[in-house]
């Protein structure tokens, strides 16, 4: 007896700061680009014992992920063992822990018959590991806030499709989530961030790939300032091809991940 859960990866996020709430508290968001191409697959069995393993054993954020869900039922019976495979590759900001646990909680989930919602998945991950992305929610984008396990804003409209061009910037050096505090940003950038959000939404609703690429961009300098990556510049110089092709960097994680993006138009 078994049952596998299956997560997707993501290329970042294409706005990333801190936004005002209906409380009217700041509170540290962002929106993630799906990446369907990356993905995680963990697979969950009973085993002999009372022990959560996990395999490989350094997904310890996979395993504690399972425990959470386990002590949230009241298990106590036998043991079980999580299986995850990946094609992401790790410290790259490509996600990769979320989606190891997304896939963990999904794969345990089923393996008890229970059907859990993606707001429950999220709080969860928030658990496992401090601080999570946002792809365990399908469909329409969200701003969510990785440290607290809740969603800011749901946006109406779907990210139109574009083709990226991704440059790993720094391959031998990858980055411990964790090992950066939160960005402290000042009050114009706070600012810009809510007009930022204004214009997402905007673009989302008419399908504007200029304004994506422009609120993209625009995040992602601000995040430059404090978190620089490699070759920056030379990723916002790029020179659009066709008129309609509007280059812009994914915004960096505020984590330091050295992956950058350039949207340049619309997929054929």
């Amino acid at each position: 007896m078994y049952a596998s859960g299956f997560a997707i990866g993501h290329h970042g996020e294409i706005l990333q700061g801190v936004f005002r709430g209906e409380d009217s508290r700041l509170h540290r968001g962002l929106v993630t680009l799906p990446f369907p191409p990356r993905y995680s697959i963990a697979v969950a069995e009973p085993i002999d014992g009372i022990e959560v393993l996990v395999r490989p054993k350094h997904k310890t954020k996979s395993g504690a992920a399972a425990r959470l869900l386990l002590g949230g039922i009241g298990y106590t019976g036998r043991g079980i063992k999580v299986t995850v495979n990946s094609n992401i590759p790790e410290g790259f900001g490509l996600g990769s822990s979320t989606t190891d646990v997304v896939a963990t909680i999904r794969a345990t989930a089923r393996l008890f018959g229970l059907q859990l919602e993606a707001s429950t998945i999220f709080r969860l991950a928030v658990q496992a590991e401090v601080a999570s992305d946002g792809t365990m929610f399908t469909g329409n984008p969200r701003l969510i806030c990785p440290r607290e396990g809740t969603v800011l804003e749901r946006f109406e409209s779907r990210i139109p499709e574009f083709s990226l061009i991704s440059v790993n910037v720094a391959p031998n050096h990858p980055v411990d989530t964790l090992a950066h505090p939160p960005t402290r940003y000042t009050g114009d950038e706070i600012r810009e961030f809510g007009d930022l959000r204004k214009l997402l939404r905007r673009a989302l609703e008419n399908g504007s790939l200029g304004e994506l690429g422009e609120m993209a961009t625009r995040s992602a300098v601000i995040n430059q300032r404090y978190l620089p990556q490699p070759h920056f510049d030379l990723a916002l110089g790029t020179v659009p091809i066709h008129e309609r092709l509007r280059p812009s960097s994914c915004a960096q994680r505020e984590d330091g991940w050295h992956v950058l993006g350039s949207a340049i138009g619309e997929r054929r």
